[in-house]
């Protein structure tokens, strides 16, 4: 039997109306629905929850290949995130639930034509099969859904985006109980359910459509944005910050998620003034490409010069790659980004660890890595690769050429603003503009 569904190492998108449709939509969503019970079903079967040991817990968390100890490697403890609850009881959680409780599961959406009600037939689908259902009440960045995952203990999460591609795609990212992107073993058994459940007599059992009424709507509509804002601003200096922020910056969200939240985090931090384009609703991206990259970029480098702001700042459609501009108009790439990053983590906050980039990222990371004595891997395209080595443990920082970037001490997720607030840090405290970085 032909796949109907393929996922890709993020998850499966299509063209809209053509491929990614609806239907699609809830057979997906009634898949992983069996996937979860099944899981749920098997560990109740297998274990006397009541009575498992701590070793056999350790083991259950082993196969997913993430233990406290790799964690902590990360930064990732009680005591640098606190509240943020990822830590060893959480992930036991996936494993040792406690089964009078339901599979639980977080759904986000971004700006694409109708992310929102993609996002409620899965929901939807979710809810009638008796999984424990949030839902974002607005479009959110796709860094938002992952947090949001981990901070409420959920065991899966589900991005409707189809990230920086063109405005006529959407897609279904899934996002694993650590706050990462599934792993390829979690993505397989996935797509395994999905297609058996497709050509099978189940499908009607888990799809629900003649069960399905504005009466039974019975998943969570909530706030995922406060939670994620005071998460964020914990992992900065935000007292350096205020003190030195006292110039102009531009925010270029690109029509996609991250309009309105960024530019009001920075106002809540800057002595001068935050401007922001490209802040609406425009499922067409306004004939752009919602990527931060130089050609796509043109409106913001002319709002830069007209404003006299010394930097711009760009996410793409769903806020997890960024991209900058410095004070002349150049276009500063995800490569430079990473380099000036990792060199203030080294050389100004004296911090070490191993380092992960893709094959095709900058050579200027590997004479870095020589100069400050760090372990530099090169894996292949793909952040998927680079979130393998963050799981294993001890990774300071790992990047990609497409502008998603990652370090230490986060949910092993790219996220662009996170990227953006590093480098305003960094600029801060060396007091001195981007381009004499």
């Amino acid at each position: 039997m032909k796949d109907v569904i393929k996922f890709g190492t993020d998850g499966w998108r299509g063209v809209i109306g053509f491929d990614f449709i609806d239907e699609k939509v809830r057979i997906i969503s009634a898949g992983i629905s069996k996937y979860l019970l099944n899981k749920y079903n098997l560990l109740i079967n297998k274990h006397n929850i009541d009575k498992q040991t701590p070793e056999s817990h350790n083991s259950q968390i082993n196969k997913q290949g993430i233990n406290k100890q790799n964690l902590n490697k990360q930064g990732i403890t009680n005591k640098n995130i606190n509240q943020q609850n990822i830590n060893t009881a959480s992930l036991k959680n996936f494993n040792k639930k406690n089964f009078s409780k339901k599979p639980k599961i977080i759904i986000g959406f971004d700006t694409r034509f109708l992310s929102d009600k993609f996002a409620q037939s899965a929901a939807k689908i979710f809810s009638l099969n008796g999984i424990e259902t949030i839902i974002s009440d607005k479009f959110i960045t796709t860094p938002i859904l992952s947090y949001a995952v981990v901070n409420n203990k959920a065991d899966l999460g589900v991005m409707i985006t189809a990230s920086h591609n063109p405005y006529y795609y959407n897609g279904y990212k899934i996002k694993g109980f650590f706050g990462g992107s599934a792993t390829m073993d979690i993505i397989s058994e996935i797509e395994e359910s999905v297609n058996s459940l497709y050509h099978s007599r189940e499908l009607k059992e888990y799809n629900l459509e003649n069960k399905e009424s504005d009466e039974n709507k019975n998943f969570i509509e909530c706030n995922l944005i406060e939670d994620y804002k005071k998460y964020l601003l914990s992992l900065y200096d935000v007292e350096l910050i205020k003190n030195n922020f006292n110039f102009p910056v531009i925010v270029d969200p690109m029509y996609g998620a991250g309009q309105g939240l960024f530019k009001e985090i920075l106002l809540n931090l800057s002595k001068s003034s935050v401007f922001e384009i490209h802040d609406c609703i425009n499922t067409s991206f306004g004939g752009l490409n919602p990527e931060p990259i130089g050609e796509n970029l043109k409106d913001v480098i002319n709002s830069l010069k007209e404003k006299n702001c010394p930097i711009a700042f760009c996410l793409d459609g769903d806020g997890d790659r960024i991209g900058a501009i410095g004070q002349n108009g150049n276009f500063i790439s995800s490569h430079h980004i990473f380099a000036i990053v990792l060199d203030y983590l080294t050389r100004v906050k004296k911090l070490s660890g191993r380092v992960v980039k893709t094959v095709s990222t900058s050579s200027i990371i590997d004479r870095i890595c020589k100069m400050q004595d760090l372990e530099l891997l090169i894996k292949p395209v793909g952040f998927k690769y680079i979130g393998e080595e963050i799981l294993a443990g001890n990774v300071l920082m790992g990047g990609e050429e497409s502008g998603g970037l990652w370090v230490n001490g986060f949910i092993p997720e790219r996220d662009g603003i996170r990227m953006s607030l590093l480098l305003l840090e960094s600029i801060c405290r060396e007091e001195k503009p981007i381009n004499e970085i």
